[in-house]
């Protein structure tokens, strides 16, 4: 059994916020029914991102980390790009447990892309990429896409797809050189963190802020039925 989703929000100030549920995959079964957590079951996080891990502890859960290494995409349309990411990432992270930990391990890979116009924004390599991606991001509101797969004990796949839109508000040279200066942009896709100083270059941002930051709480609730506490898809829960 799969099941496959993809979630879309928009900036408020444009539209009233929205959530929007469609098959994205479509060489996958239509929805069936999401994944059910039970006790014993442990959660493994095939990813290195701290904002990540942190989310999830910021729930109260119990993560076992084990960055994979798994190749990445960064070229082709952004959705199936992170689709890809996320299911590769999770697929390492089942290969690299024992069979004894298969079968209570429910393994989490994500990824989380930058786009405008169909272009990916990835990690920058340097300042000068830093300052080049936030000049372009800065011009028109852009997408922050979000792809989530979990694997359940039993080898079954869930798998989600999140955009949210994200609008800076006009910045000039100066902002972004000192927006750069701070760091902030190391490691991260579009060269920028919401959950830092970065967030005082958005205008406006659709409503899953998390998936932004890099792990939403509201798709990952909708895969695995159970896991979260009541309460936990707000951003309020999260701090950094």
């Amino acid at each position: 059994m799969r099941w496959a989703a993809i979630w879309s929000t928009a900036p408020t100030r444009t539209s009233r916020r929205h959530a929007r549920r469609r098959s994205f995959f479509p060489s996958l079964a239509e929805p069936t029914e999401p994944l059910r957590w039970q006790d014993g079951w442990t959660l493994v996080l095939a990813s290195g991102s701290p904002q990540r891990s942190e989310i999830l502890r910021s729930c109260g859960l119990k993560v076992d980390v084990r960055p994979t290494g798994a190749d990445e995409l960064d070229q082709g349309e952004p959705h199936v790009v992170a689709a890809a990411n996320a299911r590769a990432k999770a697929q390492a992270g089942r290969a690299g447990l024992t069979a004894a930990e298969r079968e209570r391990s429910v393994v989490l890979g994500a990824d989380t892309l930058v786009a405008l116009d169909g272009k990916i924004y990835g990690k920058p390599a340097d300042e000068q990429q830093a300052r080049d991606y936030l000049t372009e991001l800065a011009r028109a509101p852009h997408e922050v896409v979000g792809a989530i797969t979990v694997i359940d004990p039993f080898g079954n796949a869930f798998e989600a797809v999140v955009t949210t839109m994200v609008e800076f508000r006009p910045l000039t040279p100066d902002e972004i050189a000192e927006q750069v200066a701070l760091g902030e942009w190391e490691g991260r896709a579009g060269g920028y963190a919401i959950q830092l100083s970065g967030d005082r270059m958005v205008a406006d941002i659709g409503e899953d802020r998390l998936n932004v930051v890099g792990l939403s709480l509201t798709a990952l609730n909708g895969l695995v039925q159970g896991l979260l506490p009541a309460g936990s898809d707000g951003f309020e829960r999260y701090t950094s």
